[in-house]
């Protein structure tokens, strides 16, 4: 394989909403007042269907999260034994006059699973991929003044298993209603790139399709029996871009002309410069601001506003990843599109929460199965993370060759279904919404696929490869193989741009060194690892390996292994949203930030075993529970008290991250101190907790922006009298709030609670739950938490 060196530019595209009358907009969002009910309803498409029963809501909507756990649902341990089904949906809608001769389209960002639309009771089409984003033109169906559309979405969710892991149920994504003039640039069609980035100047190349449909002179094209006797409109067309940075100020700008005929294309390209620009990084993560004006005979009549992010990233096999010039191993974590109580219908400011988290872990990049959520990509691209795109999670194989000459896949109902005829339509459409994301740094066309093994995969990766080519040239393409011995000797893992591994540990005693010293041209990436400290130390210690996606960073449901457990236990950072002790342990891998954390080594094991060891971050032990204390650090030197008697000073190993004691059990005070050159510059305290006395509100903040989408987290904890979390509290908790607010989330860390989701109350796990609160105006919200033989607690926040 040669050496491959792929340069990278990113400028991604968030469509701003242009000013307009009545409130109407280029893009608008579509998400309220939508009727929904639950299970199959012949005729429910038809505009004068009575729908006052239904159920009013306001979308992104999961209907399988609010559903009971239960272990004889079809979707089983894949989908976390929650429910699934059939949903409709149907929304009424008013369009002013003015409208008319404007063309309007609805997107979808995602709708899981097999959605079939229709307005006004016309059919528009079917998408059974249901973490692809898509859009219908409404314009010939419409209706406008006093007349009413009906949008109606039927979702198919029946078939079970539709995937390994929890999808959730409905329109569980963003919908957007657009707005734009008969010539318009076509949704995606835009592409920044960079020519070159030396000296002190970016250089951008920028793709652009436009789409004519009529001018108010054009004739109406239909059956004229010969092209002669077509009389063609043409106009002066302009594109005019400008580079906008953060002060408003305008940066670059370059344009474009071109006569441009009704009922036609331009496809055009037209190239910037900018001087010094700041660029995109995890560390830096700086967003100029893109304007694009579609100009016909010298009047604007479409525009595009897009947030641009501008790096230069090389790969290459002797020093793993470049950004920017500079060397940067990719500390990445795998994660499922679900939170909690939310399911998938995930609210941005939940992903800003929660990817918060993981960047003060030291992370930055992440690796999701599937297309993911936009409002996830532009959070990433706003926080700087490196994001890799995959499509699929199998194609149209199973693991047993042979096993049928049909389509075959990893569950009964899962995307080999579709594979043969919507793979090129969903990986190419997913390129083309991702390709302008800094975020996203590379495309994955396949998790753990079977035909890696067989002959035929090479083929078929070439093919899909081939096809995200065609869209972004500018991105390395890999597939996560999780056979990589046969993947070497099928030639599959060769047809890739970087070479991906999942758990290599497996296969190969020397890890990256095998593969290396075999294939010494070979760009290598461990797409998923084990938690193994061997796999950190494999990447830290070679600078040709591009860096890891560790499985897995935040609990999801599903892939429960078995009843009564409903998802994944393993990750760093529980299902609410609480750090673990493990967490802490990545911490000292990654981050360049002091800190030091006490993990207590349990003696009882789990019986499936993720972790080599489990260990805790409380001092409520009984003496016989423990005798080994970890205390895990980035900086050389750490020392150990137990009720302010020093354990000794002892040297972090640098290969293990941690310094051992063995302590007797004694309740009261564990704290460890960690030291740089005999400077204190971290601390960890654990208490010994006493009986559960009050509830204790802990606010992320206590004040929020309503116009900035942020929520309200509050971690509701049992505690004693001195406020010392109590850790093996389960106490029942309920959460009532006032003020113009909305209790949207309670959610706990257990993943054996079958408790229903959508409540006011929740038991305690570990002694705490989480609860996330949407303002809905400004003032004051007050929270309070009530639990029977418990000190109430409550606490007053300010919305501006």
């Amino acid at each position: 394989m040669q050496k491959l060196s792929f340069f990278l530019l990113f400028i991604f595209i968030t469509i701003h909403l242009s000013a307009a009358n009545s409130g109407i907009g280029r893009t608008n969002n579509f998400n309220s007042d939508w009727k929904f009910h639950l299970g199959e309803v012949p005729g429910f498409m038809v505009p004068n269907f009575e729908d006052k029963s239904w159920r009013s809501l306001e979308l992104p909507h999961d209907w399988s999260i609010e559903g009971e756990f239960d272990q004889a649902n079809p979707a089983g341990e894949s989908g976390g034994y929650l429910p699934n089904g059939i949903g409709c949906y149907r929304k009424s809608f008013k369009l002013p006059e003015r409208l008319k001769g404007k063309r309007i389209s609805i997107r979808f960002d995602g709708v899981y699973m097999n959605s079939t639309v229709y307005l006004n009771g016309v059919y528009l089409g079917n998408r059974p991929y249901g973490f692809s984003t898509f859009e219908y033109d409404l314009t010939p169906n419409l209706k406008y003044g006093d007349q009413e559309n009906i949008i109606a979405v039927k979702v198919d969710h029946s078939l079970q298993p539709s995937c390994r892991w929890y999808t959730g149920s409905g329109i569980n994504r963003n919908v957007f209603l657009l707005v734009q003039p008969q010539q318009h640039f076509k949704s995606n069609g835009i592409f920044f790139r960079t020519e070159s980035l030396t000296a002190g100047t970016a250089k951008l190349k920028i793709d652009y399709t436009v789409i004519s449909h009529n001018y108010p002179e054009s004739q109406t094209i239909a059956f004229q029996p010969l092209p002669e006797e077509i009389k063609r409109t043409v106009k002066t067309c302009r594109i005019i871009s400008s580079l906008i940075d953060h002060k408003g100020v305008v940066k670059a700008s370059a344009e474009t002309t071109k006569m441009l005929f009704d009922y036609s294309t331009w496809d055009g390209r037209m190239n910037m410069e900018i001087e010094n620009p700041k660029l995109w990084s995890d560390s830096s993560p700086y967003l100029y601001q893109l304007k694009n004006e579609l100009e016909i005979d010298g009047k604007v009549m479409d525009e595009e506003t897009t947030h641009v992010g501008i790096r230069e990233i090389a790969f290459n096999a002797k020093d793993g990843m470049l950004v920017n010039g500079l060397k940067t191993i990719i500390k990445g974590v795998c994660l499922h599109k679900d939170a909690g109580s939310f399911g998938t219908a995930v609210p941005k400011d939940i992903w800003r929460y929660r990817l918060q988290k993981l960047q003060a872990m030291g992370c930055n990049a992440i690796r999701t199965h599937g297309p993911v959520d936009p409002v996830f990509i532009e959070t990433c691209d706003e926080m700087g993370f490196y994001m890799m795109a995959e499509a699929f999670d199998e194609w149209n194989t199973t693991w047993q060759w042979g096993y049928s000459e049909n389509p075959e896949g990893k569950r009964p109902f899962t995307y080999h279904l579709f594979f043969n005829q919507w793979a090129e339509t969903d990986l190419k459409d997913m390129v083309a919404r991702e390709r302008n994301h800094p975020s996203v740094f590379m495309y994955s066309v396949g998790n753990e696929v079977p035909d890696q093994r067989i002959p035929e995969g090479p083929l078929k990766l070439a093919k899909l490869k081939a096809w995200v080519k065609e869209v972004d040239s500018t991105r390395p393409v890999v597939s996560a193989c999780d056979w990589s011995p046969y993947a070497n000797q099928s030639g599959f893992m060769d047809t890739m741009d970087i070479a991906g591994y999942n758990y290599i540990d497996r296969y190969f005693s020397g890890l990256y060194a095998d593969e290396h010293k075999k294939y010494p041209d070979r760009i290598l990436l461990g797409t998923e690892t084990f938690a193994d400290l061997k796999n950190w130390l494999s990447i830290r210690d070679n600078p040709y390996v591009t860096g890891e996606f560790l499985w897995v960073g935040i609990d999801y449901q599903g892939e429960a292994v078995a009843w009564p457990r409903k998802g994944w236990e393993w990750g760093l950072i529980d299902l609410a949203g609480f750090e673990k002790t493990t967490y802490y342990i990545r911490q000292s891998y990654w981050s360049d930030k002091p800190m030091v954390h006490i993990a207590v080594n349990l003696k009882k094991k789990d019986k499936f075993q993720w972790q080599r060891f489990n260990v805790a971050s409380h001092w409520n032990f009984k003496k016989d529970q423990v005798d080994t204390v970890f205390v895990y650090s980035n900086n050389p030197e750490v020392e150990l008290f137990l009720n302010n008697k020093s354990l000794g000073k002892k040297k972090v190993n640098k290969d293990t991250y941690f310094a051992q004691y063995q302590v007797k059990y004694r309740e009261g005070t564990l704290k460890a101190i960690a030291f740089d050159h005999s400077k204190k510059v971290a601390e960890h305290l654990l208490k010994t907790a006493g009986q559960p006395h009050q509830l204790k509100l802990i606010p992320e903040k206590e004040t929020v922006e309503i116009s900035k989408g942020d929520l309200f987290y509050i971690a509701v904890e049992v505690t004693d009298k001195s406020g010392v979390r109590c850790p093996e509290a389960v106490n029942n908790i309920r959460v009532n709030v006032e003020g113009a607010s909305e209790l949207i989330g309670m959610d706990s860390g257990n993943q054996f609670s079958h408790e229903r989701y959508k409540t006011d109350n929740r038991n305690a796990w570990e002694g705490r739950i989480m609860v996330t609160i949407k303002p809905t105006k400004s003032g004051e919200i007050k929270v309070e938490a009530i639990c029977e033989g418990l000190v109430l607690a409550t606490k007053t926040m300010t919305v501006n």
